[in-house]
């Protein structure tokens, strides 16, 4: 149990002395000079410390304490993050080499509920897709959906054309007429 929690010497303390103090996270170049045995062991290590650091952080939120050098999440998160990428990138070569095809999930082009076309990860479902959600693979559109393709591009002009209206009376305006304004007497009906 005591190992999901930091050194005892540690506890109370607003500052970690230098010594104690931990290092900079893990680069990925370092991590690519790892075996894959040895990544999994780095990454347990990282989960073990990310879950102590967060448990310490809970507990010194509940005292209405600061915890000491919080940095140490940003460093050990960060780590992971890079262990993931290298880890993916190992998977790609490998994927490539025996199929051709990258290890990257599949996108597909996907029609919005309002006419827009994007990408979007394709991604697998435990059960079919709802048959109420306005998604479709192939684009296609309804009569709301064409509608508003209709109009954004008018709808597009306007804004642009009032930014241009802006500009112009902006490089129009003279210290005059901003002095005049500020000058001017404020009435109010009642």
């Amino acid at each position: 149990m005591k190992q999901f929690f930091d050194n005892e010497a540690n506890f109370g303390k607003a500052e970690l002395r230098p010594k104690n103090r931990p290092g900079r996270s893990w680069t990925e170049e370092e991590q690519r000079l790892k075996s894959n045995s040895d990544l999994h062991k780095l990454w347990y290590v990282c989960l073990k410390e990310r879950n102590m650091l967060i448990t310490m952080k809970k507990a010194h939120i509940s005292r209405a304490r600061n915890m000491p050098n919080p940095e140490r999440l940003d460093r050990v998160q960060e780590s992971m993050d890079r262990i993931e990428t290298v880890v993916h990138e190992r998977n790609d070569a490998v994927f490539k080499l025996e199929t051709g095809v990258s290890a990257a999930p599949k996108k597909r082009t996907t029609t919005s509920f309002a006419g827009f076309t994007y990408e979007k990860q394709a991604t697998e479902h435990f059960s079919p897709p709802k048959s109420g959600e306005k998604q479709y693979e192939v684009p296609y559109l309804d009569d709301d959906a064409y509608t508003m393709q209709k109009l954004w591009p008018e709808k597009e002009f306007m804004k642009n054309r009032d930014k241009i209206d802006d500009e112009k009376r902006r490089e129009a305006r003279t210290e005059d007429m901003d002095r005049f304004k500020r000058g001017a007497p404020r009435v109010f009906n009642r």
